[in-house]
């Protein structure tokens, strides 16, 4: 009986020719409806922009090598100058925010609120902009360079003076938001170092004091090895308590230099320009998948009605108990809270 109700590829070949009409109309009606909807869609522009982070400024570098030499290790890594966390941030919601709150001009010259533009008719100023976050999240699209390490920053949208205006606004506030974190580090930094010169300066003053009491009370004490080794012993704690005075004094002028750094973060290698053309629509892969998909999903409803045919003739005790199944399956679909009754029900009889 299965052997009979099987379909062979002999089989699926002659189904595919006897509904050949069915096949290959279809699947053209869906192609065109494809492109039909690509044509009447807007055009999309993009504005692409790429840029390479700065490694981090040599002052917290040198400050680091200063305080190598008194043993103390200060890390210099910054993992947010890796590519790979100015691709985050420039995705990411704060990024989002910012663009939404400038003011730009379409090619037209007419002031353009973001929010409004890319989520009209929408009265209530909290939903749209939360709106306006989702879809402007799909618009901007940034990507690192596995070799290179560039970043490379793409927006896209219905107007081109808007795509590049966008663009070039998110450079601007991205190497804001950087700048500003250095600066708050480097103000970390200073406020350390300057407590720590601090407390320096007092242990240097105590040296100082315990080897004026040395030489005050021993005046002659070059014939006594003891009392000699002792004054050299005060001298070389003087003489390293005034290199830490020293590097950390010069470690707290670099802090506030780089407190006060305004410097760019990032190097633009590519600006963002206006795209002259719209970007490719792809209607005609796009139909295609869409006639391949639909051409698959209607030679599967053949197939499947010719097996039941099949199996209705040869088994037609099975065929009718598949039928009430299915049926059955389907009311479930239409009333998924029979489920928990039927369950209910079931639990009951066990029981029983």
């Amino acid at each position: 009986m299965s052997r009979h109700a099987t379909l062979t590829a002999l089989d699926v070949l002659r189904l595919a020719l006897r509904k050949r009409r069915l096949l290959l109309v279809l699947p053209m009606i869906t192609a065109a409806l494809v492109v039909g909807a690509g044509l009447l869609a807007d055009r999309q522009w993009v504005s692409h922009a790429t840029f390479v982070a700065q490694s981090p400024g040599g002052g917290m570098s040198r400050l680091a090598g200063l305080a190598a030499q008194f043993g103390v290790n200060v890390p210099t890594a910054q993992s947010g100058q890796s590519p790979d966390f100015y691709a985050d941030v420039l995705r990411g919601d704060g990024m989002m925010r910012q663009l939404l709150s400038g003011r730009y001009s379409d090619a037209s010259g007419r002031t353009v609120d973001l929010a409004t533009h890319l989520v009209p008719g929408v009265a209530d100023t909290a939903r749209r902009a939360e709106f306006a976050l989702r879809e402007l999240r799909t618009m901007v699209s940034a990507s690192v360079g596995i070799k290179t390490g560039l970043v490379r920053l793409a927006v896209r949208l219905d107007d081109p003076e808007l795509a590049r205006q966008v663009a070039a606004r998110a450079l601007v506030e991205l190497n804001r938001l950087n700048v500003l974190a250095q600066q708050s580090q480097a103000s970390q930094e200073r406020v350390f170092t300057d407590a720590r010169l601090s407390m320096a300066r007092s242990e240097l003053r105590a040296a100082e004091d315990r080897l004026e009491n040395f030489l005050r009370s021993n005046r002659v004490f070059s014939a006594a090895p003891q009392l000699v080794l002792q004054e050299d012993r005060l001298r070389r704690e003087v003489s390293l308590r005034q290199q830490v005075v020293s590097g950390l004094a010069q470690g707290l002028e670099q802090a506030r230099l780089e407190e006060s750094r305004n410097l760019p973060v990032i190097t633009i290698v590519e600006a963002p320009v206006r795209p002259a053309l719209p970007d490719s629509r792809r209607l005609v892969l796009k139909a295609l998948f869409a006639a391949i998909v639909s051409g698959t999903a209607l030679l599967g409803l053949v197939l499947a009605g010719e097996w039941r045919r099949r199996l209705a003739v040869l088994n037609p005790g099975l065929s009718a108990e598949m039928e009430t199944l299915a049926a059955e399956a389907a009311g479930d679909l239409r009333q998924p809270w029979r489920l928990m009754s039927k369950s209910r029900s079931d639990d009951a009889s066990r029981a029983a």
